[in-house]
């Protein structure tokens, strides 16, 4: 999925925010935004919107000679999640459909996107938790998804934000639990890039404990598959189907042809208006259906 002008505009502001963070003067700044306007200038025009990010975060990285412009929100969102992480767990096992509600909370998680907005606010999130139950998704494709994961050997489940990884392992807890043959693979991405869960997220939260953890070997907000490392490539390739949180994810593998449910929620712009909903309405789409709507 090529990037939207809006998407151009987007990177811009996200370093222009960044630069208010590290109170960067003008000089710097002026100096920064004019190579991300260079770099947005002659970028490919079929280049995805999360690759453009990556770049153009990349030259305030390399300025401030830091490796993670977002390590202090990861951190407090995997906290967040964590202190709630066993009453929702509790909530899940105790429902009626615990495939149902550990799929809610964990399409409820993707708010937690330093990418797609310029800051999360915990009340909101805190509303979407509460509300986890009143998020309208697709009937006809929880079901479809339901039976692929009760048919399933192996699913391949591609995660997006720090914070978020917490509901997507109690979503996957609850898959494992309704059936314990399935062999699940979480796909996180190889280096830090905005606040997207990396490996090392990944164990600070307990995922290996209920799965095996792979990276995607590449720092991109997003899973281009002609970039990610061959073995992420060949566990995708392999899986009987794959669950893709996030705006990211969908803008990278779109039209990959995968059997991939992709999971998330509407919160910039551009996707409220490819998809005509309301900011933060959830979408459940697979990856043969979903094509025709964006």
């Amino acid at each position: 999925m090529k990037a939207d002008v809006e998407c151009l505009d987007c990177c811009v502001n996200k370093v222009s925010g960044l630069l208010d963070q590290y109170q960067a003067d003008d000089s710097i700044r002026e100096a920064v935004l004019e190579k991300v306007r260079e770099i947005l200038k002659q970028a490919d025009k079929d280049v995805s919107a999360p690759v453009l990010m990556q770049q153009t975060v990349d030259v305030l990285e390399d300025y401030f000679e830091i490796d993670d412009a977002y390590t202090v929100p990861k951190e407090k969102y995997n906290r967040y999640l964590m202190e709630r992480e066993e009453q929702i767990r509790q909530t899940i096992r105790m429902s009626r459909d615990p495939f149902l509600t550990g799929l809610q909370y964990a399409v409820t998680g993707n708010y937690i996107d330093f990418g797609a907005m310029s800051d999360v606010n915990e009340e909101k999130l805190a509303q979407l938790l509460a509300d986890y139950d009143k998020l309208p998704l697709d009937t006809e494709e929880i079901e479809r998804l339901r039976g692929e994961v009760s048919r399933a050997k192996s699913l391949v489940y591609i995660t997006d934000n720090a914070g978020e990884i917490v509901l997507d392992k109690l979503f996957i807890e609850a898959m494992k639990g309704l059936h314990p043959g399935l062999k699940v693979t979480v796909l996180v991405r190889g280096f830090p890039t905005l606040n997207d869960a990396t490996k090392e997220d990944a164990a600070f939260i307990g995922m290996p404990e209920i799965a095996e953890v792979l990276t995607n070997g590449i720092k991109i907000p997003g899973t281009p598959l002609d970039r990610i490392s061959k073995e992420a490539l060949d566990r995708i390739k392999r899986a009987d189907l794959c669950i893709a949180k996030g705006q990211g994810n969908f803008e990278t593998l779109r039209g990959c042809g995968e059997n991939i449910y992709y999971l998330f929620l509407c919160k910039c712009t551009l996707f409220v208006k490819k998809f005509q909903v309301a900011r933060f309405t959830p979408v459940l789409g697979n990856e043969k259906r979903i094509v025709q709507y964006a």
